[in-house]
């Protein structure tokens, strides 16, 4: 993927860009200091799998060794919300794995910064110190809006030149000429319905970036199904020009506005 696609011109000729790292669901946020920006890890999912008959291991420590990988990309990381699965509490598993993951984070970037998704119901209680948290409603980098996306954005999230998410889990449901169905990961981009925003908020983002799921067990929902789920108050309440999404594949092929698929959308877990 070409490193200009998601380029964020600022004022004073500063420059932010937000660059996929190939073949993985990770974003750069370059600045002064650089950050990798993730999103949706669910650790502890494979417990839940398991009590519907889905015997997979822990996927934690495969998910801690490609955040370690990243750390050679950016100095800090971000989390877009969903650190941990289990809904609403904190479990056996996260007591025991959660905190020594964290740690370790802190170990190898200089900063890991957490912002609060729908999953998260009583993660503080196995954060270790020094671990900086932001609620559900996001925080900012530069001019940069960060939230998970289930609950409404702050204005000074919506004041920034673009908005970055997660919640959504967007993948691309792809149909070939003899009916085989191919389900991938994707980035999307899109526009606001600039009109609908400002009725709620005082300004409006030039534009959404949605990241898609790090935790390799969720591909997540297709964006092109017709009647999708729309997760989070601002594709629900049509804040999002759906007809603007733009997709690209993890290994950055530009799929453009991909062909609506008929047929049920997966349901998000």
């Amino acid at each position: 993927m070409r490193r200009s696609i998601f380029i964020v011109a600022l004022a004073v000729c500063e420059v932010v860009e937000l660059e996929p790292i190939p073949d993985t669901p990770a974003l750069l946020i370059k600045e002064q200091k650089s950050w990798v920006c993730v999103a949706d890890l669910h650790l502890g999912i494979e417990v839940q799998l398991r009590a519907s008959g889905f015997n997979i291991p822990s996927q934690t420590s495969k998910i801690l060794s490609s955040l370690e990988a990243l750390s050679s990309r950016g100095e800090k990381l971000i989390v877009l919300g969903d650190v941990k699965h289990r809904i609403p509490s904190v479990g056996y598993m996260e007591n025991r794995e959660i905190l020594p993951f964290i740690k370790r984070l802190q170990e190898i970037f200089r900063d890991v910064v957490v912002v609060a998704g729908n999953h998260d119901g009583g993660l503080s209680s196995v954060l270790p110190e020094g671990l900086k948290a932001y609620s559900g409603h996001g925080t900012t980098i530069g001019t940069l809006g960060l939230v998970h996306g289930h609950v409404w954005p702050s204005g000074e999230c919506m004041n920034s030149e673009r908005l970055v998410m997660g919640h959504v889990h967007p993948s691309v449901l792809m149909v070939d000429s003899l009916g085989t169905r191919t389900n991938e990961k994707c980035w999307v981009r899109a526009k606001f319905m600039r009109k609908r925003v400002l009725e709620r908020f005082g300004s409006c983002p030039k534009e959404l970036v949605i990241v898609p799921a790090f935790n390799p067990l969720l591909t997540g929902t297709p964006v092109n199904v017709e009647g999708g789920t729309r997760l989070g108050p601002l594709l629900r309440n049509e804040m999002v020009d759906i007809s603007s999404y733009r997709v690209y594949l993890l290994d950055g092929s530009n799929l453009g506005k991909p062909r609506v698929q008929k047929g049920r959308a997966y349901s998000k877990m």
